[in-house]
């Protein structure tokens, strides 16, 4: 409940342009910020006050961030090099990866893994004081805690994502890592501001990308949100039959 009260909170400081995390400590880098749950993300920190750079491709679309007022770093993230001029560009207290869906159609082995040590490598090299990662219900051995997930087998994409998991952890970068399950169909609803974000890491359901969003600024500059794993999901939310669906 004070999860829920907490997010609800950041939700209306952003919406009415009242900075509750917005601090001269520096800025934030999304990566991911052109996409379906980064373009949420990045909207409630403008409206937080915050100062944004969103790392993109240079044929990355940016429709999605139209009008809003962010910064622009360009790059790849299969591309060390251009990760770690985007974080010695600028000073950032936080760095969030909201890029889980990053479109490779045959992904390595360690596809998900490589690209998260790049960026948790340059991000505790420069000083950020918090990594936010989105990532997966079911990711590497979070798989056999849900029961949900009983009958789903491990797929090489969910295996990569929890070493991923693993390289956060064990970087020592302060972190706060939030899976998701399942996404309503497209057009998604916006946020019911009833969704739950809890340690309970055998919790399975839907959640739309708005309450990942709210979720995120809940967890920034938070000290209890610090060093842990969370799963988000809303029990309003009708789940789909089966998790391939």
């Amino acid at each position: 409940m004070r999860s829920l009260i907490l997010s609800f909170a950041v939700f209306l400081l952003a919406l009415s342009g009242t900075s509750a995390s917005a601090s001269p400590d520096g800025g934030v880098i999304v990566f991911g910020g052109t996409g379906r749950l980064g373009a949420p993300i990045v909207k409630l920190l403008v409206d937080a006050g915050e100062h944004v750079t969103v790392f993109v491709r240079d044929s990355s679309t940016r429709d999605r961030l139209a009008g809003m007022n962010v910064e622009y770093a360009v790059g790849d993230l299969n591309d060390e090099a251009s990760i770690a001029a985007a974080f010695d560009a600028a000073h950032f207290r936080v760095a969030i990866d909201a890029s889980a869906q990053r479109g490779a159609k045959d992904p390595s082995p360690t596809f998900y893994e490589d690209i998260t040590r790049r960026i948790v490598t340059h991000a505790k090299r420069t000083g950020v004081k918090q990594f936010i990662h989105h990532g997966s219900i079911g990711a590497g051995d979070n798989l056999k805690e849900v029961p949900a997930l009983a009958n789903f087998k491990a797929t090489p994409g969910l295996i990569d994502k929890g070493k991923a998991e693993s390289v956060i952890v064990a970087s020592g970068l302060p972190y706060t890592i939030i899976r998701n399950g399942l996404l309503p169909y497209d057009p998604q609803p916006p946020a019911t501001q009833r969704a739950i974000l809890t340690s309970d890491i055998s919790a399975f359901g839907e959640v739309t990308r708005d309450d990942l969003a709210i979720f995120t600024l809940d967890a920034m500059d938070n000290p209890a949100r610090i060093n842990r794993i969370y799963h988000a999901y809303d029990p309003a939310l009708k789940s789909r039959s089966s998790a391939g669906e």
